[in-house]
C-alpha cells in the first residue's frame, strides 16, 4: 500500500459494533483495522460529532467524514474534512500534498514563451463525490517573472481554474509571491521566478455516472521582463479521468 511505504499506517473509527465492522471488513477483504467506537466515546471527544443527527434516530453518533494525520508523537499533524457523508477525500490526494507523490496520475504540459508549467492530478480514476489533489509545478525562464497577489489592478496575478462541468469545489494554494522592486515602472510587486508547486484539491460532482471524462481548465498569467510585458494568457488544459461505480453497500 502507497501509504504504508511513506510510514503512514491506517486505521478507522466507527460508531459501529464490532461484528458489524468485521463482517463489512471480510465482505470487502478490508486489510487494515476497523475500530469500533462504543457509544462515539473518541467521535465526541476530537469534537466531529454529526450534530445534523437527532438523538434516538438509527444514525446519531456517526462523525463528520473526515481524516487525521496523527504523528509518531500522538500529536494531530493535520486534518482534513468533506461537507457531507457522500463526499470523501482519497489516500492519493493525501499522497500528492504531503509527499508530492503522483501516483501515476494523468498530467497536462502548458509551454509559452518564458514558461513551462505541468498540472497533475493525483490520481486517473475516482468515485463521484470523491476529493483529489492537484499539483501545479511551474517553471519560469532567467530573466523572466509572473505576477503574484497581491496586486494592482492593472497586473494579471497567476491562478488555475478548473470548469464547473464535472467539479463541484475546487481550492489552491499557491506560495507567497516575493516583493520584487521595478525600476523602470517605479513599482514594488509581487512576483514569481525560477521555480514554484502550487497545490490544490478538487471535488469531482455526486451523481456523475461511471465512464471517461475530461476534465477541463485554464491557467492564467503574465510573463514579463524588466523590458517587456508580453499580453496576458488563459491557457485551456485537459486532464482525463475515469469515474467508477460505487461499491455496492454491504450487506
Amino acid at each position: 500500500m502507497a501509504l504504508e511505504k511513506r510510514g503512514i499506517r491506517v486505521a478507522a473509527i466507527s460508531y459501529d459494533s464490532t461484528p458489524t465492522l468485521k463482517k463489512f471488513a471480510g465482505q470487502y477483504h478490508i486489510g487494515y483495522p476497523m475500530l469500533s467506537d462504543k457509544g462515539s466515546a473518541v467521535i465526541k471527544r476530537y469534537g466531529i460529532l454529526n450534530t445534523n443527527i437527532p438523538t434516538g434516530h438509527p444514525f446519531y453518533g456517526i462523525p463528520f467524514p473526515g481524516d487525521f494525520l496523527i504523528g509518531a508523537d500522538g500529536r494531530v499533524r493535520e486534518k482534513l474534512f468533506v461537507p457531507d457523508y457522500q463526499s470523501r477525500a482519497s489516500a492519493s490526494e493525501i499522497l500528492l500534498r504531503d509527499f508530492g507523490e503522483t501516483n501515476g496520475g494523468p498530467a497536462a504540459t502548458i509551454k509559452a514563451d518564458a514558461l513551462a508549467a505541468k498540472i497533475v492530478l493525483s490520481t486517473g480514476h475516482a468515485i463521484a463525490g470523491q476529493q483529489l489533489g492537484v499539483a501545479v509545478d511551474i517553471s519560469i525562464a532567467p530573466g523572466w517573472h509572473i505576477y503574484g497577489d497581491p496586486l494592482p489592478e492593472n497586473y494579471v496575478a497567476t491562478d488555475l481554474v478548473f470548469d464547473n462541468d464535472f467539479v463541484s469545489a475546487q481550492t489552491f494554494e499557491f506560495p507567497k509571491a516575493m516583493p520584487i522592486e521595478f525600476k523602470l515602472l517605479g513599482e514594488t510587486l509581487a512576483a514569481y521566478s525560477g521555480t514554484m508547486r502550487a497545490n490544490g484539491r478538487i471535488m469531482i460532482k455526486a451523481g456523475l455516472k461511471p465512464g471517461e471524462y475530461k476534465l477541463r481548465g485554464v491557467l492564467r498569467f503574465q510573463e514579463c521582463s524588466e523590458e517587456v510585458c508580453n499580453l496576458p494568457q488563459r491557457i485551456t488544459f485537459e486532464l482525463p479521468i475515469k469515474i467508477e461505480a460505487m461499491t455496492a453497500a454491504a450487506k
